[in-house]
Parts: C-alpha cells; sequence; structure tokens
C-alpha cells in the first residue's frame, strides 16, 4: 500500500469575534483615561487648595476671590512721604478660609488697620505674636477694626496651609484669604511683608507701613494716625 505523504495541516487558530474586539477597545480606553487623571492630578497642588480645618469637617480653602472696588494704591516706595496717604483706599471684598463672607470698606465710618501677611515669611512669624500680645494687652483702639489679609501662598513654602497656620499662631482677628493672583495685596500697593495700611474713619490711607513693628511703634502709630 502506498502511503501518501503530505504536508500537515495546520490546525487554524480562531480569531477574536468583533464583540471581543469592542471590549478591549473599552477597557483600553479607561485605562488610558485613568492614567491621564493620575498625572494630570498628581502634580503640585499648588495654593488653590483645600485643607481641613480643626474641629470639624468644614473645608479651608487658601485662596479666595476678592473682589476690588475704587482706585487701588501705588506700590510703597523710598520716598521720605507717601504719595498714597490721603487718597481714598479701595474696597475689598473677599471671604476668609472658611468662605466667610469679611471686607474693608473704607468711608463706612470705621477705621481700619489691614495686616497683608505672608505663611512662610520670617518677619510675619515673628510680627504676628506681637500683634496677638498686643491685642491681649487691651491697646488696641476700640474704633480700630483689624483685619488679617493671608497672601503669596505657597503650597512649596513654609508653614502652608496658612489657614492652619493662622490658628497655631492664635490669631483671633478676621483673616481674609487674597485671590490666587494677590489681588488684594497689588489692590494696596504692598512692596513686603508683613505689610501694614491704617485707612481712617473717612476712608482715607493714614499711613503704610511695611515690616517689622514692635508694640510701642504700633501703638504710636496707630495713635496718629486716628488722629488726624
Amino acid at each position: 500500500m502506498t502511503i501518501l505523504k503530505g504536508r500537515p495541516q495546520m490546525a487554524q487558530k480562531s480569531q477574536p469575534s468583533n464583540g471581543k474586539w469592542v471590549v478591549l477597545a473599552i477597557v483600553a480606553a479607561i485605562a488610558t483615561a485613568l492614567l491621564v487623571a493620575v498625572v494630570v492630578g498628581g502634580g503640585d497642588e499648588g495654593s488653590d487648595t483645600t485643607n481641613s480645618l480643626p474641629g470639624g469637617d468644614v473645608l479651608a480653602k487658601e485662596n479666595q476671590p476678592v473682589v476690588i472696588e475704587g482706585t487701588t494704591l501705588e506700590p510703597l516706595g523710598d520716598e521720605a512721604i507717601d504719595p498714597m496717604v490721603g487718597q481714598v483706599a479701595p474696597t475689598l471684598n473677599g471671604a476668609t478660609f472658611d468662605g466667610s463672607g469679611v471686607s474693608v470698606t473704607p468711608g463706612d465710618g470705621e477705621a481700619y488697620m489691614v495686616v497683608f501677611l505672608a505663611h512662610w515669611c520670617p518677619h510675619c512669624n515673628r510680627e504676628v505674636p506681637r500683634l496677638i500680645e498686643w491685642q491681649a494687652s487691651g491697646a488696641v483702639p476700640s474704633e480700630l477694626q483689624v483685619v488679617g489679609v493671608s497672601t503669596a501662598v505657597a503650597s512649596d513654602r513654609p508653614n502652608y496651609p496658612p489657614s492652619q497656620w493662622a490658628v497655631d499662631k492664635g490669631w483671633t482677628w478676621p483673616m481674609m484669604a487674597d485671590s490666587t493672583s494677590k489681588e488684594a495685596a497689588e489692590a494696596y500697593g504692598v512692596s513686603g511683608y508683613p505689610f501694614f495700611v491704617i485707612v481712617g474713619a473717612d476712608g482715607e490711607v493714614k499711613v503704610r507701613v511695611s515690616g517689622e513693628v514692635g508694640i510701642p511703634a504700633l501703638t504710636q502709630i496707630v495713635s496718629d494716625a486716628l488722629a488726624d
């Protein structure tokens, strides 16, 4: 008997059905989307973030929108006499870290001392305890409204987040959270930190001071400003 040897036939591989290809495509798309989300969300949070405040589930937003009304002040320079003294200060409408409204409204019959602070600034970290001591001493005039402004927030610098920094320092006056573009600070011509602006009950700028100020000097500055 003659046996014919032919080429062995290879078993044919079954091809994935169209339905399997659709499922695989969907899985791949979902995996890609998740990977993109991790990459985009995994970078530096920046300053526009939220953090838990002590004692509750309220979230603190380290920057808040600020609405400016009126003519902004020029940056404080080296002139012996500040040319912005006597100008009506702009209104600041903003919010605290937890979103509660806070405003500085010059000309409303109230005198204001606006203190611009940066959480990472060593001068601010030395000045805030002095301000707390000044408050505790009872030397703050009753007619003076003190408002802090947290500005120049940086998540990669010391004492971040500023919401917790203010609590740790014992700050009890209202603290406005400046916008990410530092609109409040720019509106008042801030040139350094800490930065003080005293506004009279008539709404006019009485004095601006950049840098640390001791309690006796601050008491005298405020007294002279309110006497105008």
